[in-house]
């Protein structure tokens, strides 16, 4: 079964909604680089495309 991505496709597009660069949390600094996340939601939208493809419904053996 292909993976589902919509969990991380749902987080990072929040990260990008808000426009936070950087946060801090129990003294650790998390920063944010906006174009890598881009391009990283791009890819995931990407894949999640090519696995919600429809099925063929038949096909056609020309040979014999």
């Amino acid at each position: 079964m292909p993976a589902d991505h919509s969990a991380e496709i749902a987080e990072i597009e929040a990260i990008l909604n808000s426009g936070v660069t950087e946060t801090s949390e129990d003294g650790q600094t998390i920063k944010f680089d906006h174009d890598q996340l881009r391009r990283r939601l791009a890819e995931l939208k990407r894949q999640d495309r090519k696995t919600k493809r429809r099925p063929r419904w038949g096909s056609i053996n020309l040979g014999d």
